[in-house]
């Protein structure tokens, strides 16, 4: 609604120049790209194809509320660009999350944290945060006192079961939280994609 009647009508009104019915995702991503994110796992819907927009373009690292999971089975199966970079995946209340972070801040692997509840632990606030040290020769994080390098091709993706999570508002200012949850129409697209 803000897009296509009162962005358009008061770009129109002030005479700036705009595209009549712009279809965003049309205009962030391209056929290519949806149908290899399609092949990867990612269902058909529009609802998921903007959630993906979200989740590859954000600056800040992505939460998924994903209660049927859709979204974690779709990350699992992406592919990197570099065939030697496996991702990980763990949980907050792995004993060695923490060793494992480090390995893919520094190797530059991707990392899901796989069901997240309403409290994250505070040692990943400087991770959320892309608190780097300044006059580093390298990028580095200090994650418990402790020095760590990091390397851009890093990825954090947090995921959720819970439906209808209550973050703070600090969570939601350090992350991107995506709702990946099937809607009515959502899973109508999706049936009719597998027809």
């Amino acid at each position: 609604m803000l897009l296509s009647k009162i962005f358009y009508t008061d770009c129109v009104n002030r005479n700036i120049p705009v595209t009549k019915d712009l279809v965003v995702t049309k205009l962030l991503t391209d056929e290519a790209q949806i149908g290899e994110w399609n092949i990867e796992g990612l269902p058909t819907d529009d609802h998921s194809i903007q959630n993906a927009i979200m989740v590859t373009r954000s600056s800040k690292w992505p939460l998924l509320v994903d209660p049927q999971g859709q979204g974690l089975a779709w990350l699992k199966k992406r592919k990197y660009s570099d065939e030697k970079v496996q991702f990980r995946i763990a949980r907050l209340s792995d004993s060695r999350l923490r060793n494992v972070l480090e390995e893919c801040m520094e190797n530059g692997y991707p990392l899901i944290i796989e069901n997240i509840e309403e409290e994250v632990d505070p040692m990943l606030d400087p991770v959320l945060e892309k608190n780097f040290l300044k006059g580093a020769k390298r990028k580095q994080i200090v994650l418990s006192d402790k020095s760590v390098d990091y390397d851009d091709r890093f990825q954090l993706f947090l995921t959720t079961k819970l439906a209808n999570p209550h973050y703070s508002p600090e969570l939601y200012a350090k992350t991107t939280v995506i709702d990946f949850t099937v809607t009515m129409g959502g899973l109508e697209q999706q049936l009719l994609g597998y027809v």
